[in-house]
């Protein structure tokens, strides 16, 4: 029998293990007829799939966390995230100026200071896009501003930006910095606009960064196409893992306008490439969280219930404990 599947994907190099299951033909394999459905933004994937306009979606951790736990003003649904796809892929990248002023503190002087010191003098707050509220990069921009004596929630300001459109923002003077998947940072490098800062890997080591996500009562339905779906993208990241040539042929998949839309030398760039290391930039996974990585998963779940804190949607401590126990929110173990 085959079963017809709307995923939902961002044009980003970790919607790799999408493609290259559907040009390697592991979705035909599981009996799936599956349509890759770009998005605009994380919002409207997120939207879709609450809805049902979507089956399936490339996702970004935090927010299959969100869409649980009804945070931020989504819907709250059931999720599934029966797979991790990637760890590691995001970058923090600042413009040239902004770099500038990073690299040229004065002795004794830190970022969060200089900053304060410009807004007390009547400069704007620095502008930081991230592409959604929910999301490792919104976590992981927090992390390297409090590392450099910078309150995220007072010294800058923050601005929710479509990957796609970030380099375009950061050109035009409406973000200082941003946090992005993967090739936007490199994108901003090659064309002389931004210097790459920090990565996620550096940030979070091993952190889940995209996973499949799924509503419960669509996995309840169709339990076979869950299946064949999670065994077709664990083919597909361990075929990333394979080797360089692999890599280098899903850059030049990825490189269609149906999927990242930009030349293959750039894809290839943040496929193989690790700014400051040697090792990729991303690491395919293809696998669940296991009882192991528990700790991790539930500073994840900390870390996101923080950003809303003041908020009305926001959980108690004794809530969120009772909803891990209960296995409300995805990822069991």
């Amino acid at each position: 029998m085959q079963h017809e599947i709307r995923i939902g994907v961002i044009a980003l190099t970790d919607s790799a293990p999408f493609v290259v299951a559907q040009h390697m033909g592991f979705f035909d394999e599981e009996s799936l007829q599956v349509q890759l459905v770009k998005q605009a933004s994380w919002a409207t994937l997120r939207d879709k799939l609450a809805y049902r306009e979507l089956d399936a979606a490339h996702m970004l951790s935090p927010m299959a966390i969100a869409l649980q736990l009804g945070l931020g003003g989504s819907p709250k649904k059931e999720v599934l995230a029966p797979v991790v796809l990637n760890r590691g892929g995001n970058a923090i990248t600042l413009s040239i100026l902004f770099a500038d002023l990073l690299n040229n503190l004065a002795p004794g002087e830190t970022l969060g200071s200089a900053l304060r010191a410009g807004k007390l003098g009547g400069e704007r707050p620095m502008v930081f896009g991230t592409v959604f509220p929910f999301s490792m990069h919104t976590l992981q921009l927090r992390r390297w501003l409090r590392a450099h004596d910078v309150d995220p929630d007072q010294d800058v300001r923050f601005d929710v930006v479509p990957p796609i459109r970030m380099v375009g923002s950061l050109q035009a003077g409406l973000i200082d910095a941003f946090c992005v998947g993967e090739p936007y940072n490199s994108l901003a490098v090659k064309e002389g606009l931004g210097k790459i800062v920090a990565t996620s890997n550096g940030l979070w080591p091993n952190a889940p960064e995209k996973v499949l996500g799924c509503t419960q009562a669509w996995a309840s339905s169709n339990p076979e196409a869950l299946a064949g779906l999670v065994s077709a993208l664990r083919k597909a990241c361990l075929w990333l893992e394979g080797g360089m040539e692999n890599r280098k042929q899903a850059a030049a998949w990825l490189s269609n306008s149906d999927h990242v839309n930009l030349p293959q030398t750039l894809l290839e760039m943040a496929l193989l490439e690790s700014p400051g290391g040697s090792a990729p930039f991303i690491q395919f996974d293809g696998a669940a969280l296991t009882a192991d990585q528990k700790p991790l998963f539930e500073s994840l779940v900390v870390e996101t219930q923080a950003l809303v804190s003041s908020s009305s949607h926001a959980l108690g401590s004794d809530e969120s404990a009772a909803s891990l126990k209960k296995g409300l929110v995805p990822f069991g173990f």
